[in-house]
């Protein structure tokens, strides 16, 4: 709440600053208003649009990935469906069942959702049991040796971190003694 008020105690200042900016000269103008009159107020314009030229083919004056850093190792590739198992603490002995995930990834970062089947007694993270088979939206960060993942609203409902190797990802969850193990479809 402090931050909100000092951003509006910060606005209002900016505006009463600029409003008292401007001067009009007014042909017979009171003497109240000394040549002073509201500055005319223009909208900001509703969208920005910025173009940016894309290489549609490599050509001679392109840059391979590998040639800017050679020390630099290639972010992996999850994009696609996945598929495995989950195995974590039930409510009387170990579960273990069906793990689903679908991600999309643009560069460093990524979206998707992953399913955990059966996790309604498990000890897993309750938005994990309250979406159930429709999945936890998660956004992630694609590391050369891991992905960091976490639920699209925080990490403090859902946190995992997986280590990816080729088509499988393995995978817990953080905070809880669950492990999951993941295969892309092909």
């Amino acid at each position: 709440m402090g931050a909100n008020l000092r951003f509006l105690l910060l606005a209002g200042a900016f505006l009463s600053t600029a409003a008292c900016s401007a001067s009009v000269e007014t042909p017979g103008g009171s003497p109240l208003s000394d040549g002073f009159a509201p500055a005319a107020f223009s909208p900001p314009p509703a969208t920005m649009r910025v173009a940016l030229a894309l290489p549609l083919e490599s050509g001679e004056g392109a840059v391979g990935r590998d040639q800017l850093r050679g020390d630099e190792a290639a972010m992996p590739d999850i994009a696609g469906r996945w598929t495995g198992a989950w195995s974590g603490i039930g409510a009387m002995s170990r579960r273990v069942s069906t793990a689903r995930a679908e991600f999309s990834q643009a560069g460093r970062w990524g979206w998707g959702k992953i399913v955990l089947s059966d996790a309604v007694a498990a000890h897993v993270p309750a938005i994990v049991t309250n979406r159930g088979a429709l999945g936890v939206p998660v956004i992630f960060d694609v590391f050369p040796a891991r992905v960091v993942m976490k639920h699209e609203a925080g990490g403090a409902y859902l946190s995992a971190v997986f280590r990816v190797d080729g088509d499988r990802m393995l995978g817990t969850l953080r905070g809880y003694d669950t492990l999951i193990v993941l295969s892309r479809e092909r």
